[in-house]
Formats: structure tokens, sequence, C-alpha cells
């Protein structure tokens, strides 16, 4: 049996991380899906041009979910298995609710070509709020830590500045 203490606590860490990796680029993702959409290709070729995009970045730099779509875009054009297929197969495999909502929408209207625009352009827009409500919390959660070693350093520095005057009175 193999025993490593924290074992589990690492593996929620490593997904929690996932899970907001997705979220951060999720609504990158789809707006550069948008634009190239938006400039004539269709869902497949913009799906992989942005993929295309994902293979130059450095692979430390990539991150879990920019890695995924460029696995997927791999393993696409070496089976001929439709990328939109293996997006929403990935989105399922995830408990990552925005990235399912965008999956299902896009694997239920990969046929429809341009006519998704505005629809998919309403789901970037609402991801980007998910986005910016995640920016602040954890703002918040940063704030909340840095007060106590702040508490401490006026609280020192209200010490050393009062000890002379206090050491003169005695």
């Amino acid at each position: 049996m193999n025993f490593e203490p924290g074992r589990k606590k690492k593996e929620r860490e490593k997904a929690l991380r996932e899970k907001q990796d997705v979220i951060m680029e999720l609504p990158g993702f789809l707006n550069q899906v948008l634009l190239l959409m938006d400039s004539g290709l269709i869902l497949r070729d913009a799906f992989m041009n942005v993929a295309g995009e994902y293979g130059s970045i450095p692979e430390a730099e990539r991150g879990f979910f920019r890695d995924r779509v460029l696995k997927m875009a791999v393993t696409s054009n070496l089976t001929g298995e439709d990328v939109i297929s293996l997006f929403y197969e990935f989105s399922c495999r995830t408990d990552v609710k925005e990235l399912k909502k965008a999956g299902n929408f896009l694997y239920e209207n990969r046929n429809r070509g341009t006519e998704i625009w505005e629809r998919l352009s309403e789901l970037s827009e609402g991801l980007w709020q998910e986005r910016k409500r995640l920016c602040l919390e954890r703002m918040r959660v940063a704030e909340t830590k840095m007060s106590f070693p702040l508490g401490i350093m006026l609280i020192s520095l209200i010490l050393m500045t009062s000890a002379p005057a206090v050491m003169q009175i005695t």
C-alpha cells in the first residue's frame, strides 16, 4: 500500500488550481474564437487557429487549460475526430460549470457556422464577469491576509516612537 501523507490534500489543491486556471483562461479563449469567427472563419477553424497559437507558448507557461486545448487540436489532427466533440468531452469530465456551459453550447451549435456569434458573445461576457468576481474575491483574501502583519508593524512603530518619551519621563 502506497500511503503518502497529504496526498489527498495535494490532489485537491491541484484540482482547485486547474479549476481556477480554466475559469481564468476560458473567457480569453472564447474571445479569440469570437474574433476569428467575426473575421469569417468557421468554428472548427477558429478553434484550431487559437490552439495553434497556444502551441507557440512555452510549455511551462501554458497552464492547464491551454495545454488541454492544444492536446485536443493535436488529437483532432492525428485521429480526424471533431475538435469540438473533444472539447465537449473534456468539458463533461471537469467539474467547472462555466466550461460545461461553453462545451455544451459549442457542441450543440457546431454546425451553425457564424450564426452563433451573438449567443457566444453573451456567454463570453458572462464568463468575463465570473472571472472578474473571482479576481475580486482573491483580492479580498489577500487584503485580509495582509492586515495582520500590517497591524503588528503599526504597533511596533508606535512602541518605537513612544519608548524614548516614556524613558525620559521616568
